[in-house]
């Protein structure tokens, strides 16, 4: 413990150093107005799936206001798969992952914004990337002051405080506040190309040759939180969904779930497309799909992007406010009452399958399959920005 102690100590006295020299240095780029930002570097490091597309509105609200404000996000694997065709941002640099080479996190940002001939006024981090490594790559990026969310405090210069009594979004929509946007709440957006609309109407036109209803089930979670439900309720709502409500029931999720999906969707019929879809992929086949019955898990955060009428089934431990789409008139949430501690063997044990068919032919209902809708959301997620090409 004491030679933790000693690196925290030789490590706080090291940035203190760091920041002396580069307000010395600096000068007014770090006492700069917020309406005079121009440039903006985004850190997101920390890769859940809800995380990435919960920080999407602070681009739109940013460029909404402030088109001419040049925006450049640093991050890594999924990151850069979400961002991919996003038009809200101009640059998306991939680098070493800045918990694991955060050194060489911070070297490819400052050779990578060379390159561009951007400059940075500021460094942003959203509620997500709260990392003390995430920020000492934004001190060392060299890139204006810092702002946002942060466990190292005393190297940024603008930072928030995370307010519980608000959505995880409208916490990451306060960093448009520090660049003179307002705050007000947008819903998150996963953009896709032309290219992954023809891959998802290849696997509709497979799934769905008859042209059914189509109903997306996301029966598997991340494994990181005990979100899962009893998988015989689930094959309740797959056969009423098939044999009642006539609908086409396609099973999505990562390829690590095929097994897992393949032995649900056996016993309960349908069609499996998981493992086949990138997450932009993803976004376009549930634009042009006509409901969902989804765990609180990644998934359910891109259906949400893309505007698909769904049933969510919600853990009772978490806090909805945080993550789930509330107050939403297409999206039905089913959950118990608010517990603070998870029984074991816990299985969403409140949710019965009744319910959940209850809602979803509600959203049928008042949502019934419609070309014009499917055509709708697909034209609010068309975009032709590729930061790959």
């Amino acid at each position: 413990m004491a030679g933790v102690a000693a690196v925290k100590k030789m490590l706080g006295a090291s940035l203190g150093w760091a920041m002396a020299a580069e307000r010395l240095l600096g000068g007014r780029r770090f006492l700069a107005d917020s309406a005079a930002v121009n440039s903006v570097l985004v850190l997101e490091y920390i890769l859940p799936l809800g995380g990435l597309v919960h920080m999407t509105p602070v681009f739109e609200a940013i460029k909404a206001e402030r088109p001419e404000v040049v925006i450049t996000v640093a991050t890594r694997g999924l990151g850069v798969a979400v961002l991919r065709h996003n038009p809200c941002v101009d640059h998306v640099l991939e680098t070493p992952d800045a918990l694991q080479d955060t050194g060489g996190a911070a070297r490819s940002i400052r050779v990578a914004l060379r390159r561009l001939g951007v400059r940075p006024d500021c460094v942003l981090t959203g509620s997500s990337d709260q990392r003390s490594r995430i920020a000492v790559v934004a001190l060392l990026s060299r890139a204006g002051w810092r702002g946002g969310f942060t466990l190292l405090r005393q190297t940024y210069q603008r930072r928030l405080e995370y307010d519980a009594s608000r959505s995880m979004i409208d916490n990451n929509l306060r960093l448009a506040g520090l660049v003179a946007c307002r705050e007000s709440h947008r819903e998150p957006r996963v953009y896709f190309s032309s290219a992954d609309v023809a891959k998802a109407q290849d696997l509709v036109r497979e799934a769905n040759p008859e042209g059914r209803p189509l109903v997306v089930m996301v029966t598997q979670n991340s494994g990181g939180q005990r979100t899962g439900w009893h998988q015989e309720r689930f094959a309740e709502v797959i056969r009423y969904a098939d044999g009642v409500l006539g609908c086409c029931v396609v099973f999505v999720g990562t390829a690590a779930d095929t097994a897992a999906v393949e032995t649900l969707r056996s016993a309960a019929g349908g069609v499996s497309v998981a493992g086949r879809t990138s997450v932009t992929e993803l976004a376009a086949l549930l634009a042009m799909s006509d409901a969902m019955v989804s765990l609180d898990t990644g998934t359910m955060h891109v259906g949400r992007a893309v505007g698909v009428p769904m049933v969510v089934i919600g853990p009772s431990w978490q806090k909805p406010l945080e993550w789930l789409p509330l107050g939403m008139p297409q999206v039905r949430i089913l959950r118990g009452e608010d517990r603070d501690e998870i029984p074991e063997g816990y299985q969403l044990d409140e949710v019965e399958a009744g319910p959940v068919i209850e809602a979803l032919q509600e959203l049928l209902t008042i949502y019934p399959a419609s070309a014009e809708d499917r055509a709708g959301r697909m034209a609010g997620g068309l975009s032709d920005v590729d930061h790959r090409a």
